[in-house]
């Protein structure tokens, strides 16, 4: 019986870790959450019946107004109908709430 080469041995292990990294890792990928996919039917389904402005119409509302600031990305509230859009000032946070329906800004953290 033959043994094995070293280099065979260590290629099978690498071989072996390489599997085990890449299955690893397509198990972390992000998979939106059901809330997420909720909340986004229901901005959808509010914006196609006139009741809601699309968030990049709220965008180009909101972001002019929030120079030098780094936007982060926003969440919309279905029950209140209000869009959360957030920056970043340096390293604090800024959160803006915006009325879905008039693009209003009712309120931003300091």
């Amino acid at each position: 019986m033959m043994t094995p080469k070293p280099a065979f041995c260590a290629m099978r292990a690498l071989r072996g870790i390489a599997f085990a990294l890449a299955c690893g890792l397509s198990l972390s990928a992000p998979v939106p959450s059901l809330a997420q996919q909720d909340e986004q039917a229901a901005a959808r389904s509010n914006v196609e019946r006139g009741g809601a402005m699309s968030i990049r119409k709220i965008e180009a509302i909101v972001l002019p107004k929030m120079k030098g600031m780094k936007y982060v990305g926003f969440t919309y509230h279905p029950s209140e109908n209000v869009y959360l859009l957030r920056f970043m000032n340096g390293p604090k946070v800024v959160d803006v709430e915006v009325d879905a329906k008039t693009g209003r800004i009712l309120w931003r953290s300091r």
